[in-house]
């Protein structure tokens, strides 16, 4: 069923008026008519089964028929700092993400990283990470929409461990603890992932994780590309929290 977000809550309506951009893409992209059922997302999460009622190429209305909670978010956040990458990659780090349940992604800019961004490059940047996002969530059945936030260097990213009940920095040259064993103890409900760029993250680097509070990890014997290993950090958590 076609999946849309709203902004605000909507638990007390029993219609909705969908907004300009949404109307443009039940109407022109979709192709949908009246008698059609979509699912509208309000900002508490509540999923509202609503029926076209009216539609044009600018406003479509809606009648909600039925409200349900989403039950598919995860039950802790995930912020992942992700190291900005090439082309492609970051593109795919975010659609795959989304998918396995992250609640924001934060660009950072690392010393090895290839990509230089400014802030007329950002603001281009962001906006289509975040269309990709959007549309992962439509398609995946999240509750929420992940917000892609604003590119920072690594060093203020370390400044933000605090905030979190555990920080996960998978590093190619760590070989004791594993993953599992860093979740083993985990009970709270905020956790940040650190990903580093195409060249890795330097030794200087992995040791001002662990000085401002983060735990260094190996993923295995393997070394995963960097579109890859936000997705598997991601993946491994739902297995030992969900599965």
């Amino acid at each position: 069923m076609t999946r849309l977000f709203a902004q605000e809550k909507l638990s007390d309506r029993d219609t909705i008026e969908l907004n300009e951009e949404d109307s443009r893409y039940i109407s022109q992209v979709l192709r949908m008519r009246p008698g059609e059922e979509v699912t509208v997302v309000d900002a508490d999460g509540l999923e509202l089964i609503c029926e076209i009622s009216e539609i044009t190429k600018k406003q479509v209305t809606l009648n909600i028929n039925d409200r349900r909670e989403n039950s598919s978010e995860p039950p802790f956040k995930v912020t992942l700092f992700q190291c900005v990458s090439k082309g492609e990659r970051m593109d795919l780090t975010v659609q795959k993400c989304t998918e396995l349940g992250v609640s924001s992604i934060v660009p950072v800019l690392s010393e090895r990283c290839v990509v230089k961004m400014n802030a007329k490059d950002s603001k281009g940047k962001i906006d289509r990470w975040q269309k990709i996002a959007l549309e992962a969530s439509r398609q995946s059945g999240r509750g929420i929409v992940p917000k892609i936030e604003e590119p920072m260097p690594l060093e203020k990213a370390y400044e933000l461990i605090s905030d979190y009940d555990l920080t996960i920095f998978p590093w190619e040259e760590e070989t004791g603890k594993g993953l599992k064993s860093a979740l083993q103890s985990f009970n709270g409900k905020k956790i940040a992932i650190f990903i580093g760029p195409e060249g890795g993250f330097s030794q200087k680097e992995a040791d001002d994780a662990v000085d401002r509070g983060a735990i260094r990890v190996t993923l295995g014997p393997r070394i995963l590309r960097t579109e890859t290993a936000g997705a598997a950090v991601l993946a491994m958590i739902i297995y030992e929290s969900e599965i």
